[in-house]
């Protein structure tokens, strides 16, 4: 009787314990949580509309209706959000496949967790990136940490922090560029509110430049005082790039941890895949403070924010007005110094598979209010690296005027 009173308690607790993770509902490690809108679940060919949270399990099918929201947990640090119109399947404990919408996904504690779709899987360790999925061509970007993507017969391709690739017919992934970035999109709100608020700053810094330059070019002699040295590798820009890009270009190198001259190169390069200043600074680990208070100085080595320099800036022996031959022999011309900035936002990537990729569905309202940038850590002992920010009205000007980096040097601006 004794033995039989014992198993009776064991398969008593065995069966608490079963409807305390779930019962029915599946795993009770996996779960499922609605965070607005409808959300279904198909399993054995029933479809079950969720109303708050519940267990799931390898097999199910999940889908978000147009204005749904979801959040998956799987085994440990492992998380998939789904944006409005996505549809998945959960494979196992670490991993689901994608076939509609966009997805955010994010590790912890070094959970690998992967997301198949097409003929390709994106992994992680410790990171977080969404996948935005379309008919013909797919993107993967990422906002923190590195991934992997692996396809049959291809090399992997590994995607650092703020880069992107796009995946050709959702089989070949195509070379990563600068991740683009949609300021209505709630996930880009949410993990690039330092990088949006950063590339505001220096675009407003540049354009307010630009509208008050009129027609004249730096030369080589301006950007060769700012530092104080040779930096022939300008040429090639000189003629070709916006005066308010050269100027942000330079000073991103310049607070790059690179040689200047590959920085240089490498900045325009990204620019040349459609990158934006903010990602570019970002990528190029340019200290925000220092950054931005190094161009608005810059920018008032030129001399153009005082009355009489209104009339006739002066860029240096070598300067040239827009539209005339570079001082280097190079070609003629250039965009107005006004020109509006890339268009923000859309897809990167190639084509060569059916299309660009679809733009990110992050969603229509931020989860939560953008966090503010991240207070930076003091400058190293550089009297032209450590200035307070200088203050920018609303025309993307100087309201007033911080000392200039030129102060005290012979200048080709004299």
């Amino acid at each position: 009787m004794k033995k039989i009173a014992i198993a009776l308690s064991v398969a008593l607790l065995a069966a608490t314990a079963y409807i305390l993770v779930g019962g029915d509902d599946g795993l009770g490690e996996m779960t499922l949580k609605r965070l607005r809108g409808d959300v279904t679940v198909a399993r054995a060919g029933e479809i079950n509309e969720l109303d708050d949270e519940t267990g799931i399990e390898p097999g199910d099918r999940v889908t978000t209706g147009s204005q749904g929201r979801a959040e998956l947990r799987l085994l440990g640090g492992r998380v998939v959000e789904m944006a409005p119109g996505t549809i998945l399947t959960v494979v196992s404990s670490t991993s689901v496949d994608g076939l509609a919408g966009s997805l955010l996904v994010s590790s912890e504690g070094r959970d690998e967790v992967a997301v198949g779709f097409g003929g390709v899987a994106a992994t992680t360790s410790e990171g977080v990136f969404r996948v935005d999925l379309g008919t013909g061509s797919s993107r993967v970007g990422v906002y923190d940490g590195t991934i992997s993507v692996s396809s049959s017969g291809d090399s992997d391709v590994t995607i650092e922090r703020f880069f992107e690739a796009a995946v050709a017919g959702n089989k070949r992934v195509l070379q990563p560029g600068p991740l683009q970035i949609d300021e209505g999109d709630a996930w880009d709100q949410i993990h690039l509110s330092d990088v949006l608020a950063l590339d505001a700053r220096i675009t407003k810094l540049g354009n307010g430049l630009a509208s008050q330059l009129g027609g004249s070019r730096p030369g080589v002699d301006y950007f060769s005082t700012l530092v104080n040295g040779p930096v022939g590798f300008v040429k090639p820009y000189l003629s070709d790039e916006r005066v308010p890009d050269l100027l942000i270009g330079f000073t991103i190198a310049r607070n790059s941890d690179s040689a200047i001259r590959s920085a240089f190169v490498r900045s325009f390069d990204l620019r040349g895949d459609d990158g934006r200043w903010g990602v570019i600074a970002r990528i190029m680990s340019a200290p925000e403070r220092r950054l931005v208070a190094q161009l608005g100085r810059t920018i008032v080595g030129t001399g153009i924010l005082t009355a009489e320099a209104a009339k006739e800036t002066s860029f240096g022996p070598t300067s040239e007005a827009v539209g005339s031959p570079a001082s280097d022999g190079g070609s003629t011309g250039g965009t107005p110094a006004a020109a509006p900035p890339p268009a923000p936002g859309g897809s990167g990537g190639g084509d060569g598979g059916g299309g660009a990729p679809p733009p990110g569905n992050g969603g229509d309202d931020p989860a939560g209010e953008p966090k503010p940038p991240p207070k930076e850590p003091g400058c190293p002992e550089n009297p032209l690296a450590c200035p307070e920010n200088p203050p920018i009205g609303d025309d993307g000007g100087l309201d007033e005027v911080p000392e200039s980096p030129l102060d005290g040097a012979k200048s080709p601006l004299d």
